[in-house]
This record gives structure tokens, C-alpha cells and sequence, in this order.
């Protein structure tokens, strides 16, 4: 997604080999073939549904074999829907909690081993200000995303504590309203936006290269001393 990509970006700029996971391997490999970099080991596209503990074992393997032991995980991957509860299906509900509370659980189970064993590396888990607040219309999505928040955070809090003593930083970043896809039920109402961005200390939409900066940071020798920190990225929203 939006988010996802301007992170692979920074962090290809940044000196990293990046691995691209998406659900849709085609999309991964574009964003992978679109990075800056060296050629080697360069950057690399893989298809992984995060839902899917299979899945995320098979593209551990792959991202392994081609690139080594990642010492960076972002946890970026996530699903949102606008409607009533009473509207939304079982299987759409499935779908929601199983991206957004299982695949960080799968994917930190399956890395971190190789970061303790190295004793060296850093976890940077994507939450959301949805968590902190709700909205019209969106009980499918806060519901997931606040236990999100809250399995989100305290799970960095959790691994932080547990492994921080391995060499392990896990850290959190939750961003607020983003001007990706994610945002189209409201940046394609101008009038909604303006009333919205009257609401914020920062009067505007945030961009997905701002949460890209934040991970950045987290994983920058800057946020040395930052274990199980929670950091919101949303323009004063919920100052």
C-alpha cells in the first residue's frame, strides 16, 4: 500500500536491502524493481499473506536465502472498511481481524529468533490513532484496530521488555489520517477534509513519506535508547 511503499522507499535510500511483501507478488516486485540502491544484494519482491502462518514461513525462507537474516521488521500491513456493523459480513469481519491482530504476531514469531540470535535488531510495529477513538461508521474498523492498538503496543511493549536484553528495539508508530487509498473516504470529499483538517493542530492530511521519516527513525542509531516507545504520527489529533 501506500504506507508500505514510501517505507521501502526510505529505507532503500537509507543503505537497507529491502524485502517487499505484499499480497499481490506482482505489486511487490514493482515496488522492489522502482528502489534505490546497490545492485547488490539490491531489493526484492515476494508475495505473502500475512494471515497465513504457512505463507509467512515460506517467505522467511525466500527472504533468508536471497538477502540473509533481516535485522529490520516493519509491520506495516493492514485493512480498512467504512459501514455499519450490522452491514458487514462474517467472512469481511475475518479478514479485517486476521490482517490487522494476527499478521504481526505471525511475522514477529517468525523473525525474531534470527534478530536474538544475532543479537542485533529492530522491530517497528504500524498501529493506528483508530484505536483511540471511533467513528461513524466505523465499528468494523476501530474495533479490530483499537484491539490492534492495544495488541500492537502492548505487544511492542511486551517484546521490548522481553528481548530488548537480547538486542532486540521494538518500537511503535502510529499514524493518523494519511493521504493514501486508505484515506479515500474522506480526501475524495474536499469539503469533509477541510472540516476534518480544521480539527488538527497541523490543518492538513499527512503524507505516507512522514510515517516513512518516522520508521526511519526508529530504526536510525538517533532512537538508540528507544525500547517498547510508542510514537503518534497524526498531526496532533489526539494531543
Amino acid at each position: 500500500g501506500g504506507i508500505g511503499s514510501a517505507i521501502c522507499q526510505r529505507l532503500a535510500a537509507d543503505g537497507f536491502a529491502v524485502a517487499c511483501l505484499d499480497l499481490r507478488g506482482p505489486d511487490a516486485e514493482k515496488t522492489a524493481a522502482q528502489l534505490p540502491g546497490p545492485a547488490e544484494p539490491g531489493a526484492r519482491g515476494y508475495a505473502a499473506d500475512v494471515r497465513d502462518a504457512a505463507s509467512v514461513r515460506a517467505v522467511a525462507e525466500a527472504i533468508r536465502a536471497d538477502l540473509g537474516t533481516p535485522w529490520l521488521l516493519v509491520n506495516a500491513a493492514g485493512v480498512f472498511t467504512i459501514q455499519y456493523l450490522t452491514d458487514l459480513d462474517e467472512a469481511e469481519w475475518d479478514w479485517i481481524i486476521d490482517t490487522n491482530l494476527k499478521g504481526p504476531f505471525l511475522t514477529c514469531r517468525e523473525f525474531l529468533p534470527g534478530m536474538i540470535e544475532a543479537h542485533d535488531g529492530c522491530i517497528v510495529n504500524i498501529a493506528s490513532t483508530a484505536g483511540v477513538r471511533g467513528g461513524r461508521r466505523r465499528a468494523a474498523y476501530s474495533t479490530p484496530k483499537g484491539g490492534l492498538e492495544g495488541k500492537r503496543v502492548q505487544l511492542t511493549r511486551s517484546l521490548a521488555i522481553d528481548h530488548g536484553p537480547d538486542g532486540v528495539r521494538v518500537n511503535c508508530l502510529c499514524p493518523g489520517l494519511i493521504d493514501t487509498e486508505m484515506a479515500d473516504w474522506i480526501r475524495q470529499d474536499e469539503e469533509a477534509l477541510e472540516r476534518w483538517a480544521a480539527t488538527i493542530p497541523a490543518r492538513r492530511i499527512g503524507t505516507a513519506r512522514e510515517i516513512a521519516d518516522g520508521v526511519a527513525y526508529l530504526a536510525s542509531d538517533g532512537a538508540s535508547y528507544l525500547y517498547g516507545a510508542v510514537l503518534m504520527a497524526d498531526g496532533g489529533g489526539t494531543a
